[in-house]
């Protein structure tokens, strides 16, 4: 909620049909079907608010849009979409964990490529100005830089962004949520 001073931004979404916002294969009650990803991606994209820098903020309210809503189905609309990212957050943060178990694995690995590779590197070095030596020095430096550089994606980049995402996911679960006539 906006404190005293402050103004509540809200992002809005429009669908052209309610049936637009529910995964078609799901036959749950309409307040625990889980949405399209169109209706999913469209609802997380309407909650960022315009960039600032390098930097985006969330709206603090979702407004949804439907023509044909029936009378009582925007409380069915609201359930299904707050369970939805809850569900989808607690997905990713899963997806996480396997990230970083991923990445620790990934950095054994590493560190048993590597070691044999920097002493190879090492034994090249004592043989400069021969052709051949230099370029397996070469080739064992880039598959060094290869092999070094997966854990860090895993364990930094990716982990990082499944992280802000499940933050945003719980925000719009937990977000006031208005459904109405478009």
């Amino acid at each position: 909620m906006a404190h005293a001073g402050e103004s509540q931004t809200t992002g809005t979404v429009s669908f052209k049909a309610v049936a637009q916002i529910y995964d078609s294969d799901d036959p749950s009650p309409e307040a625990h079907r889980d949405l399209s990803d169109t209706a999913e991606d469209r609802i997380f994209r309407a909650v960022l608010a315009v960039p600032r820098g390098l930097r985006a903020d969330l709206f603090d309210r979702l407004f949804i849009r439907v023509p044909d809503l029936a009378p009582g189905q925007d409380e069915s609309v609201i359930s299904a979409v707050r369970e939805h990212f809850l569900r989808r957050a607690g997905e990713v943060k899963d997806r996480t964990r396997l990230t970083v178990r991923t990445g620790l694995r990934e950095c054994r690995l590493t560190v048993a490529v590597c070691v044999p590779s920097f002493i190879g590197i090492g034994i090249c070095s004592q043989f400069k100005g021969d052709p051949l030596v230099e370029v397996v020095e070469n080739v064992l430096v880039i598959f060094c830089w290869v092999t070094i550089w997966q854990p860090f994606q895993s364990l930094v980049f990716d982990r990082w962004t499944e992280k802000v995402t499940a933050d945003i996911y719980r925000k719009i679960a937990g977000m006031p949520i208005e459904v109405r006539t478009a």
